[in-house]
C-alpha cells in the first residue's frame, strides 16, 4: 500500500527514486515534519495534493532543465503551488517571481511581453521538461529555511537519479542550491549558476547577480548545443 502511494505521488520518478523512497531516510523525514505540525503551520499542509506535484508535472524521461531553488514560499500561506517559485494561486506575483518574469522579458522578448507579466504559474515550463523543484519540499510558515535540514538527502537522491539522465541543464539559484552542485557528476550535464532570485541577492550577489544574467537564454544555448528542443520561456 505504501509503495503504491509513493508511486502515485511520483509516477515516471518512482523507479529511478525507489531505493530511496523505501529506505528508512525517507520516513525519517516525514516524522520530523510531523513533529513540526504539532507546533507550526507547515507548508505544505498534511495530505495536500501539492505535495510533489513537480515531479508529476515533468517527467522523468523528459527531463530536459533542473531549475533549483531553495525552499517553498513561506507567506503568505497560500503562495505556494508545487512548483518552485510559482504562485498561480495568487493575483500578483511573490518577489522572486516578480524578478524572474523581470529575467524573462529582458532575456528572451527584449524587454516586454504582456502575456508574461501576466502569468504567474510556471506548469507550462514544467510541460516543457522544466523541473521546478526546491532544495526543501516543506516550510514552516514565516520561517524560511526552516526545513533545509531534512531534506538533504532526498535533494542528493534526486541529484543521483537525475545524474542517470544525460545532456540536463542546471539552472542553480543562490547558495543553498549550489551547495549541492558537487553532486552533479554527469560530464554531459550542464550548469548554470546566479544568485537567488529574491530582492535580497537579485542584483548584487556574487560571483554572478541573477538580474542581468541571461540565464535562461543561456539554458537555451545548451540544449541547442545538445540538438535538444529550446524552452519557450
Amino acid at each position: 500500500m505504501i509503495n503504491n502511494k509513493l508511486k502515485i505521488l511520483f509516477q515516471s520518478w518512482y523507479d529511478p527514486l525507489e531505493n530511496f523512497l523505501i529506505n528508512p531516510a525517507f520516513s525519517n523525514i516525514a516524522k520530523q515534519i510531523n513533529k513540526d505540525r504539532l507546533h507550526y503551520n507547515v507548508i505544505p499542509e498534511k495530505g495536500s495534493d501539492l505535495f510533489f506535484r513537480a515531479f508529476r508535472e515533468t517527467n522523468y524521461n523528459n527531463l530536459k532543465v533542473v531549475i533549483l531553488g531553495q525552499d517553498p514560499y513561506s507567506n503568505p500561506a497560500d503562495a505556494f503551488d508545487g512548483l518552485a517559485f510559482s504562485n498561480s494561486k495568487l493575483l500578483h506575483p511573490q518577489p522572486s517571481l516578480r524578478n524572474i518574469i523581470k529575467e524573462v522579458e529582458n532575456d528572451i522578448y527584449n524587454g516586454f511581453n504582456p502575456e508574461r507579466i501576466a502569468n504567474l504559474d510556471l506548469s507550462s515550463w514544467a510541460k516543457q521538461g522544466v523541473l521546478l523543484i526546491n532544495t526543501a519540499h516543506t516550510v514552516i510558515q514565516n520561517r524560511p529555511e526552516s526545513h533545509l535540514k531534512y531534506w538533504i538527502s532526498f535533494t542528493r537522491a534526486i541529484i543521483n537519479a537525475i545524474n542517470n539522465r544525460d545532456n540536463i541543464v542546471w539552472l542553480l539559484w543562490g547558495r543553498k542550491a549550489q551547495k549541492y552542485k558537487n553532486y552533479i557528476i554527469n560530464p554531459s550535464h550542464a550548469i548554470i549558476e546566479t544568485a537567488h532570485p529574491s530582492p535580497l541577492g537579485c542584483s548584487n550577489n556574487a560571483p554572478i547577480p541573477f538580474i542581468g544574467s541571461k540565464c535562461f537564454s543561456k539554458a537555451n544555448d545548451e540544449l541547442q548545443v545538445r540538438n535538444l528542443k529550446e524552452i519557450i520561456w
